[in-house]
């Protein structure tokens, strides 16, 4: 009777541990095949059939994801996509946050401070110069940064693209532009009423984007005192870059390089076709205007998408930052630019 016992014990010993085993087994496949398919290092399937979506972002500077739509960069590279349209005050960096799009482009600068405040999102390519000005009015003795000492300076946002190039520009210059204790002072305004407060002189200078630039000045007959296309060593930096949110650089990095990609081949395309460029943006009611005020604007940027390019750019503009306060002293630059970008195969 014991020696029975003793067998029925061991033989459910064996189906244990056969049980065990094989639940161990299927783990390890399952996990296999999960991190195969989500992983960042470019091993997702190329049927990868997810729909990315794109913040419906307006404006000249935006020209590459328009043009990437409207010539079929995109259906090239066999992306899916939707279009999410931004409301009123939210921008595409806000709605990645909020998990509203997946991807978008928009201005290097912008995106420096809130990497480094931890952002979840992924730089993947550079796309061109340009797009923000400063402009002074009509009849404005002031004809360099200097000049602007003790001055009041109508911006967007005070953290926004249009203020920080402004800081760097000032700051270039020898001025201080600290928050607490700044050479100018900034003052905010909706972006239409910009041209109106400098034409009142309720401000001494205002820093705006293409093409209200070009509007304004003809317009009002400001003067151009800086610009990114034009002032330098700020011309030789790039402006705009393509950027994923980091869900999709882990989950569906094949997307996130197609988007790359018809990003890149977009931008080029319109470096050789610019005034056809403006005409589409217009047409497709992406920017409003003349197609060739805008055209004015896109022929002063360099449109030359570039990863390493937009890389080093970002390390120029990150430690500009620094020095200057906006950027906290304590953020390692060089590991806050290797962890803001992704490369993907193909990429250049």
């Amino acid at each position: 009777m014991a020696e029975k016992k003793q067998e029925k014990h061991l033989t459910r010993w064996i189906v244990s541990v056969v049980v065990i085993v094989v639940v161990l087994i299927a783990g390890v496949f399952t996990y296999n095949r999960y991190t195969a398919g989500n992983s960042a290092s470019g091993t997702t399937s190329k049927n990868d059939h997810y729909v990315l979506r794109l913040a419906d972002e307006s404006g000249v500077c935006e020209a590459p994801q328009q043009i990437a739509i409207a010539k079929g960069f995109f259906k090239k590279v066999g992306l899916k996509y939707q279009l999410v349209k931004l409301s009123a005050g939210t921008n595409g960096l806000d709605a990645i946050t909020a998990n509203k799009v997946d991807a978008s482009n928009t201005m290097l600068a912008a995106l420096v401070q809130p990497l480094a405040n931890g952002a979840n999102l992924k730089i993947t390519t550079g796309l061109h110069t340009g797009c923000v000005s400063i402009l002074t009015g009509k009849n404005s003795k002031i004809t360099s940064a200097k000049q602007l000492k003790g001055k009041k300076i109508g911006v967007a946002e005070v953290a926004g693209s249009e203020a920080t190039f402004t800081k760097r520009y000032l700051a270039n210059a020898g001025l201080n532009v600290t928050t607490n204790n700044s050479s100018v002072q900034f003052v905010t305004y909706d972006a239409s009423d910009l041209p109106i407060a400098l034409s009142k002189g309720q401000v001494d200078a205002i820093a705006i984007e293409d093409p209200d630039t070009e509007i304004a000045v003809k317009q009002y007959g400001f003067h151009i005192l800086a610009s990114m296309a034009s002032t330098k060593p700020f011309n030789t930096q790039y402006c705009c870059v393509a950027y994923v949110s980091d869900q999709l650089a882990q989950q569906h990095p094949e997307i996130a390089r197609k988007y790359t990609l018809a990003m890149q081949e977009a931008t080029n395309w319109v470096a050789k076709h610019q005034a056809e460029a403006a005409r589409l943006q217009v047409q497709d009611k992406y920017v409003a205007g003349n197609p060739l005020t805008n055209l004015a604007a896109m022929k002063t940027y360099n449109w030359e998408a570039s990863y390493n390019g937009g890389k080093q750019d970002f390390l120029q503009v990150a430690e500009s930052l620094q020095k200057i306060g906006v950027v906290s002293k304590d953020v390692d630059v060089d590991a806050l630019v290797n962890r803001s970008f992704l490369k993907e195969k193909g990429i250049q």
